[in-house]
Protein backbone atom coordinates (compact mmCIF):
# COMPACT_ATOMS: atom_id res chain seq x y z
CA UNK A 1 0.00 0.00 0.00
CA UNK A 2 1.38 3.40 -1.02
CA UNK A 3 1.16 5.94 1.79
CA UNK A 4 1.46 9.66 1.15
CA UNK A 5 2.51 12.30 3.74
CA UNK A 6 -0.89 13.99 3.44
CA UNK A 7 -2.56 10.74 4.53
CA UNK A 8 -1.11 11.33 8.01
CA UNK A 9 -2.81 14.75 8.08
CA UNK A 10 -6.19 13.38 6.99
CA UNK A 11 -5.98 10.43 9.41
CA UNK A 12 -3.43 10.97 12.19
CA UNK A 13 -2.28 7.74 13.89
CA UNK A 14 -2.73 7.46 17.65
CA UNK A 15 -0.13 6.29 20.16
CA UNK A 16 -1.78 5.10 23.39
CA UNK A 17 1.32 5.14 25.56
CA UNK A 18 1.45 4.28 29.25
CA UNK A 19 3.59 3.35 32.19
CA UNK A 20 2.79 -0.36 32.75
CA UNK A 21 -0.31 -1.01 34.90
CA UNK A 22 -1.52 2.57 34.56
CA UNK A 23 -4.61 2.12 32.40
CA UNK A 24 -3.46 1.05 28.94
CA UNK A 25 -6.71 -0.73 28.06
CA UNK A 26 -8.85 2.08 29.43
CA UNK A 27 -6.94 4.47 27.20
CA UNK A 28 -7.46 2.19 24.20
CA UNK A 29 -11.22 2.02 24.84
CA UNK A 30 -11.27 5.83 24.80
CA UNK A 31 -9.38 6.32 21.53
CA UNK A 32 -10.89 3.43 19.54
CA UNK A 33 -14.11 5.37 18.69
CA UNK A 34 -12.12 8.36 17.40
CA UNK A 35 -12.87 9.13 13.71
CA UNK A 36 -10.90 7.46 10.91
CA UNK A 37 -8.84 5.20 13.18
CA UNK A 38 -8.26 1.43 13.27
CA UNK A 39 -6.61 -0.77 15.88
CA UNK A 40 -4.55 -3.53 14.24
CA UNK A 41 -3.31 -4.60 17.72
CA UNK A 42 0.26 -3.37 17.23
CA UNK A 43 2.10 -2.87 20.52
CA UNK A 44 5.44 -1.09 20.99
CA UNK A 45 7.22 -2.09 24.19
CA UNK A 46 10.60 -0.67 25.13
CA UNK A 47 10.97 -3.79 27.32
CA UNK A 48 9.04 -6.59 25.55
CA UNK A 49 7.40 -9.13 27.89
CA UNK A 50 9.02 -12.16 26.30
CA UNK A 51 12.64 -11.00 26.52
CA UNK A 52 12.41 -8.21 29.10
CA UNK A 53 15.49 -6.71 27.44
CA UNK A 54 15.40 -3.14 26.17
CA UNK A 55 14.61 -2.91 22.49
CA UNK A 56 17.28 -1.07 20.48
CA UNK A 57 16.68 2.51 19.42
CA UNK A 58 17.09 1.60 15.75
CA UNK A 59 14.49 -1.14 16.01
CA UNK A 60 12.10 1.06 17.96
CA UNK A 61 12.25 3.87 15.42
CA UNK A 62 11.79 1.32 12.62
CA UNK A 63 8.57 0.15 14.28
CA UNK A 64 7.39 3.75 14.77
CA UNK A 65 8.05 4.50 11.11
CA UNK A 66 5.88 1.51 10.13
CA UNK A 67 2.77 3.01 11.76
CA UNK A 68 0.03 3.60 9.19
CA UNK A 69 -2.28 6.63 8.84
CA UNK A 70 -5.17 6.30 11.28
CA UNK A 71 -3.58 3.34 13.06
CA UNK A 72 -4.00 3.01 16.83
CA UNK A 73 -0.86 1.67 18.50
CA UNK A 74 -0.60 0.77 22.18
CA UNK A 75 2.78 1.24 23.83
CA UNK A 76 4.96 1.13 26.89
CA UNK A 77 7.48 3.46 25.26
CA UNK A 78 10.39 4.96 27.20
CA UNK A 79 11.05 8.67 26.71
CA UNK A 80 13.63 9.47 24.08
CA UNK A 81 13.89 12.68 22.09
CA UNK A 82 14.49 10.71 18.89
CA UNK A 83 11.27 8.75 19.48
CA UNK A 84 9.47 12.05 19.99
CA UNK A 85 10.81 13.41 16.69
CA UNK A 86 9.82 10.22 14.84
CA UNK A 87 6.28 10.43 16.26
CA UNK A 88 5.91 14.11 15.38
CA UNK A 89 7.15 13.46 11.84
CA UNK A 90 4.16 11.16 11.28
CA UNK A 91 1.70 13.62 12.90
CA UNK A 92 0.94 11.00 15.54
CA UNK A 93 -1.47 12.01 18.30
CA UNK A 94 0.38 10.88 21.41
CA UNK A 95 -1.59 10.18 24.58
CA UNK A 96 0.34 9.21 27.71
CA UNK A 97 -1.42 7.91 30.82
CA UNK A 98 0.13 7.56 34.26
CA UNK A 99 -1.20 6.51 37.68
CA UNK A 100 -0.45 6.71 41.38
CA UNK A 101 2.66 4.53 41.68
CA UNK A 102 1.29 2.95 44.87
CA UNK A 103 -1.65 1.56 42.91
CA UNK A 104 0.77 0.54 40.14
CA UNK A 105 2.86 -1.69 42.43
CA UNK A 106 -0.25 -3.42 43.84
CA UNK A 107 -1.63 -4.00 40.34
CA UNK A 108 1.75 -5.20 39.07
CA UNK A 109 2.19 -7.63 41.97
CA UNK A 110 -1.12 -9.33 41.16
CA UNK A 111 -0.60 -9.19 37.40
CA UNK A 112 2.91 -10.65 37.32
CA UNK A 113 2.32 -13.28 39.99
CA UNK A 114 -1.06 -14.56 38.80
CA UNK A 115 -2.00 -13.36 35.32
CA UNK A 116 0.93 -13.06 32.91
CA UNK A 117 2.72 -16.42 32.90
CA UNK A 118 4.77 -15.42 29.82
CA UNK A 119 6.47 -12.46 31.46
CA UNK A 120 10.12 -13.03 32.38
CA UNK A 121 9.47 -11.81 35.92
CA UNK A 122 6.50 -14.14 36.51
CA UNK A 123 8.52 -16.92 38.11
CA UNK A 124 10.20 -14.46 40.48
CA UNK A 125 6.91 -12.95 41.62
CA UNK A 126 5.38 -16.42 41.89
CA UNK A 127 8.32 -17.64 44.00
CA UNK A 128 7.33 -15.21 46.75
CA UNK A 129 4.82 -16.75 49.14
CA UNK A 130 2.71 -13.70 49.98
CA UNK A 131 1.15 -10.71 48.24
CA UNK A 132 2.96 -8.56 50.81
CA UNK A 133 6.34 -9.74 49.54
CA UNK A 134 5.21 -9.45 45.92
CA UNK A 135 4.22 -5.81 46.47
CA UNK A 136 7.55 -5.16 48.18
CA UNK A 137 9.32 -6.72 45.19
CA UNK A 138 7.45 -4.34 42.87
CA UNK A 139 8.44 -1.38 45.06
CA UNK A 140 12.13 -2.24 45.51
CA UNK A 141 12.88 -4.30 42.38
CA UNK A 142 16.18 -6.18 42.30
CA UNK A 143 17.27 -4.83 45.67
CA UNK A 144 14.52 -6.98 47.23
CA UNK A 145 14.91 -10.07 45.03
CA UNK A 146 17.82 -10.30 42.63
CA UNK A 147 16.96 -11.21 39.06
CA UNK A 148 19.12 -11.25 35.91
CA UNK A 149 16.86 -8.57 34.40
CA UNK A 150 16.87 -4.78 34.44
CA UNK A 151 14.31 -4.32 37.21
CA UNK A 152 15.19 -1.37 39.47
CA UNK A 153 12.82 0.16 42.04
CA UNK A 154 9.50 1.68 40.99
CA UNK A 155 10.81 5.26 40.90
CA UNK A 156 13.71 4.35 38.63
CA UNK A 157 11.36 2.44 36.34
CA UNK A 158 9.00 5.42 36.10
CA UNK A 159 11.84 7.87 35.38
CA UNK A 160 12.29 6.15 32.01
CA UNK A 161 8.87 7.54 31.04
CA UNK A 162 8.71 10.69 33.19
CA UNK A 163 9.59 13.25 30.52
CA UNK A 164 6.48 12.32 28.54
CA UNK A 165 4.34 13.72 31.38
CA UNK A 166 4.91 17.41 30.65
CA UNK A 167 6.36 17.24 27.17
CA UNK A 168 4.85 19.68 24.67
CA UNK A 169 2.64 18.34 21.88
CA UNK A 170 1.69 15.33 24.00
CA UNK A 171 -1.63 14.82 25.76
CA UNK A 172 -0.70 13.59 29.22
CA UNK A 173 -3.43 12.38 31.55
CA UNK A 174 -3.86 10.62 34.86
CA UNK A 175 -5.80 7.42 35.44
CA UNK A 176 -7.37 8.88 38.59
CA UNK A 177 -8.89 11.80 36.67
CA UNK A 178 -10.54 9.39 34.23
CA UNK A 179 -12.10 7.62 37.21
CA UNK A 180 -13.49 10.88 38.59
CA UNK A 181 -16.12 13.45 37.65
CA UNK A 182 -13.52 14.95 35.31
CA UNK A 183 -13.88 12.01 32.89
CA UNK A 184 -16.22 13.67 30.37
CA UNK A 185 -14.20 16.89 30.21
CA UNK A 186 -10.90 15.08 29.82
CA UNK A 187 -12.27 12.93 27.02
CA UNK A 188 -13.65 16.03 25.33
CA UNK A 189 -10.19 17.63 25.56
CA UNK A 190 -8.62 14.46 24.12
CA UNK A 191 -10.99 14.47 21.16
CA UNK A 192 -10.29 18.14 20.46
CA UNK A 193 -6.53 17.45 20.66
CA UNK A 194 -6.99 14.76 18.01
CA UNK A 195 -9.26 16.83 15.76
CA UNK A 196 -6.72 19.66 15.80
CA UNK A 197 -4.16 17.17 14.53
CA UNK A 198 -6.40 16.45 11.53
CA UNK A 199 -7.48 20.08 11.26
CA UNK A 200 -11.11 18.97 11.06
CA UNK A 201 -12.77 20.06 14.27
CA UNK A 202 -15.81 21.56 12.55
CA UNK A 203 -16.65 18.39 10.62
CA UNK A 204 -17.51 16.35 13.70
CA UNK A 205 -20.05 16.73 16.47
CA UNK A 206 -17.93 16.85 19.63
CA UNK A 207 -20.75 15.96 22.03
CA UNK A 208 -21.76 12.92 19.96
CA UNK A 209 -18.16 11.71 19.79
CA UNK A 210 -17.67 12.07 23.54
CA UNK A 211 -20.89 10.20 24.28
CA UNK A 212 -19.87 7.41 21.91
CA UNK A 213 -16.55 7.12 23.73
CA UNK A 214 -18.16 7.07 27.17
CA UNK A 215 -20.40 4.21 26.04
CA UNK A 216 -17.36 2.27 24.79
CA UNK A 217 -15.64 2.24 28.19
CA UNK A 218 -15.92 -1.15 29.86
CA UNK A 219 -12.93 -2.12 32.05
CA UNK A 220 -14.11 -5.74 32.33
CA UNK A 221 -13.49 -6.21 28.60
CA UNK A 222 -9.75 -5.92 29.32
CA UNK A 223 -7.88 -9.25 29.60
CA UNK A 224 -5.72 -7.68 32.32
CA UNK A 225 -8.68 -6.42 34.34
CA UNK A 226 -8.61 -7.33 38.02
CA UNK A 227 -10.13 -4.41 39.91
CA UNK A 228 -10.60 -0.85 38.77
CA UNK A 229 -10.62 2.33 40.78
CA UNK A 230 -7.98 4.39 42.47
CA UNK A 231 -6.56 4.37 45.99
CA UNK A 232 -6.79 0.58 46.26
CA UNK A 233 -3.23 0.56 47.62
CA UNK A 234 -4.66 1.54 51.02
CA UNK A 235 -6.21 -1.93 51.26
CA UNK A 236 -2.85 -3.67 50.77
CA UNK A 237 -0.05 -1.46 52.01
CA UNK A 238 1.52 -2.35 55.35
CA UNK A 239 3.63 0.08 57.34
CA UNK A 240 6.70 -1.58 55.79
CA UNK A 241 5.35 -0.90 52.30
CA UNK A 242 4.72 2.76 53.17
CA UNK A 243 8.24 3.12 54.54
CA UNK A 244 9.81 1.51 51.47
CA UNK A 245 7.66 3.54 49.08
CA UNK A 246 8.59 6.81 50.80
CA UNK A 247 12.27 5.89 50.60
CA UNK A 248 12.30 5.12 46.88
CA UNK A 249 9.45 7.28 45.51
CA UNK A 250 8.26 9.65 48.25
CA UNK A 251 9.60 12.75 46.54
CA UNK A 252 8.39 11.55 43.15
CA UNK A 253 4.81 11.15 44.45
CA UNK A 254 4.96 14.77 45.66
CA UNK A 255 6.36 15.94 42.33
CA UNK A 256 3.58 14.12 40.46
CA UNK A 257 0.95 15.74 42.69
CA UNK A 258 -0.24 12.65 44.57
CA UNK A 259 0.96 13.87 47.96
CA UNK A 260 1.94 17.20 49.50
CA UNK A 261 4.56 15.70 51.84
CA UNK A 262 5.73 12.40 53.32
CA UNK A 263 3.10 12.40 56.07
CA UNK A 264 0.86 9.63 54.75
Amino acid sequence: MSVKPEDYIKSPPILANSFPKSGTHLLLQIVEPFPKVKNYKKFIASMPTITFRERSKINTIKVINSILPGEIVAAHLFYDEDYYKALIKLNIAHFFISRDLRDVVVSEAFYLSKMNRWHRLHKYFKSLSSIEDQIMFSIKGNSFLKTPYDYPNIAERFKRYAKWVKHHNIFSLRYEDLMSKKRRQIISDMVQFYLQKMNAGERYNLDELVQKILENINPQKSHTFRKGGSGNWRNFFTNEHKKAMKEVAGDLLIKLGYEKDLDW
